[in-house]
């Protein structure tokens, strides 16, 4: 979909630096948000008060996260208990992947282990992340 608010596009050529498949989203976003809740562009913009730092990237993944948190909250709600959860399992060599936007029943935990000492110090931490996991299974299951 091709983005025809004047504003919008000026606004991301300004601040943003998007893929065209992220710019044809944000675009898909403000259209429903006017059909849906009446809301425009400007309006959404100025109610959320956005200050940027004229680090393109950086204002970029602020921008996508405040417009993805807001058409999604339900599921933003569960990936940030997700991504919470992870920091907590994860380690120095303990690597977390699980399944993106929640979409699959597991997740899938990768240790290197280099030597005896490392095994011990795998098996405690886990042992003590038990529940941690428990709770990020279940989210991942119950998508959310």
């Amino acid at each position: 979909m091709e983005i025809k608010d004047k504003v919008l596009l000026s606004f991301i050529e300004e601040n943003l630096h998007l893929s065209f498949s992220t710019q044809k989203e944000v675009g898909e976003f403000f259209k429903e948000l006017e059909l849906l809740k009446g809301i425009t562009f400007e309006e959404f913009i100025k109610d959320k008060e956005l200050k940027f730092t004229g680090n393109k990237k950086q204002d970029t993944t602020k921008f996508l996260k405040l417009i993805r948190e807001y058409r999604y909250p339900v599921m933003s709600k569960a990936m940030n208990r997700v991504k919470g959860l992870i920091n907590q399992v994860k380690a120095k060599n303990i690597k977390v992947e699980y399944p993106e936007n929640l979409e699959g029943d597991k997740f899938t935990l990768t240790i290197d282990i280099k030597s005896e000492d490392d095994v011990e110090k795998m098996i405690q931490h886990l042992e003590k992340r038990k529940e941690d996991m428990k709770k990020l299974i279940t989210i991942i299951k119950h998508g959310g």
